[in-house]
């Protein structure tokens, strides 16, 4: 360990009386201490993981503790900010790119093998300069999209937000037409054709879009941004195509968005959301159904888990118990910059709580 005093506070916390003969965890917790755990956002100066983690575990009953400590070791899922970066980077060549070819290629019956012929024809030109970027939060990235593009996307292409007011659309939709005029393109009427819209990271759908039975409305972010782009023209109603760009999420957060969106869409008459995903959480990920039963009994512990924190934001995801997280998604997952609550919840509790989780995470909304 190369730092002692870290390593005979867990030594202590577990039990471990001899530190010369404590289980090989140790050597693996720093390496992954190093190379990912340590650069965890909400960590503070002078307290990194390992000693978050022996601050974590003394909570747990000496019982519970080697469990716990599996649970680290077995079952973390840490998505650090350098990995985001890379699936940022690779986003537009490998997906936003591949999307305009494959529809030039269909609009004009081109061979998908003829690259070159796709890549030089007007309208591949033509969808470039008329593709709108909208993040949906503040980990879309949308600066480092922007620079990832190598000067393809413009500034007056992308907005840090999905909500865009009257004169925001208005600049947009002008620059639009004096970069396609620029281009050689006459257009009397100036149109944005694709629309991406941005984001992190979804657990569970629900904030893109969900059925409120109550006011027999659909909410969410999606709904929002489609209403937004029928307004003011920012899209020709027969001619676009919106995609999701979600740079990691759980298989049940795309059936979800797949099912309500489609309906959404199919009763509005709007064209479909099409989701696009690089890099899916498997369901067997989640450890809701766990076959450890000593694990399963941890985290429905009702004593490792304060339900203050669950509030009118967190029961949109439909459950009043705080312990699988979010819309009961039960994952193991962490973010390098803030851990999401469709997580365990001794993985994200805030650090006012008892018990406070592993990687405390910073809410969105705070009523608490």
């Amino acid at each position: 360990m190369h730092d002692q005093n870290a390593a005979t506070l867990l030594a202590k916390v577990m039990g471990w009386e001899d530190l010369e003969a404590v289980p090989p965890v140790l050597p693996t917790l720093q390496l992954m201490a190093d190379f990912k755990y340590d650069h965890y956002q909400r960590f503070g100066p002078g307290r990194r993981f390992i000693e978050s983690l022996a601050l974590w575990l003394r909570q747990f009953e000496a019982k519970d503790r080697q469990t716990a400590l599996r649970l680290v070791l077995d079952h973390l899922v840490f998505i650090s900010d350098a990995e985001l970066s890379h699936l940022v980077r690779t986003a537009y060549q490998d997906w936003i790119v591949q999307e305009r070819m494959r529809l030039v290629s269909e609009e004009f019956e081109i061979p998908s093998f003829r690259v070159q012929q796709i890549a030089r024809h007007r309208r591949f030109e033509q969808l470039r300069l008329t593709s709108l970027y909208l993040g949906l939060s503040d980990g879309a990235r949308t600066n480092e999209l922007r620079r990832a593009s190598d000067g393809e996307i413009s500034n007056e292409q992308i907005w840090q937000a999905y909500e865009l007011g009257e004169d925001k659309a208005g600049d947009m939709l002008k620059d639009l037409g004096d970069s396609l005029e620029k281009a050689g393109f006459t257009v009397e009427n100036p149109h944005f054709n694709l629309i991406w819209l941005l984001d992190d990271f979804s657990g569970s759908g629900n904030t893109y879009i969900r059925y409120d039975g109550g006011s027999s409305k659909f909410k969410g972010k999606v709904p929002k941004v489609y209403q937004r782009l029928h307004q003011g023209g920012m899209v020709d109603p027969s001619h676009y195509e919106v995609f999701l760009m979600l740079y990691t999420a759980t298989r049940q957060a795309i059936d979800h968005i797949e099912y309500w969106s489609e309906r959404f869409t199919t009763n509005f008459g709007f064209k479909p959301l099409q989701v696009r995903v690089l890099c899916p959480i498997e369901p067997e990920v989640a450890l809701s159904r766990t076959p450890n039963p000593e694990l399963l009994a941890l985290l429905q512990n009702p004593a490792y888990c304060d339900n203050r924190v669950v509030d009118k934001h967190f029961r949109v995801g439909g459950t009043d118990d705080a312990s699988m997280g979010f819309a009961g998604c039960a994952l193991p997952v962490v973010l390098g910059h803030n851990t999401p609550n469709n997580s365990l919840f001794l993985l994200w509790g805030p650090e006012q709580f008892k018990p406070h989780g592993l990687f405390p995470r910073v809410s969105r909304h705070r009523e608490f």
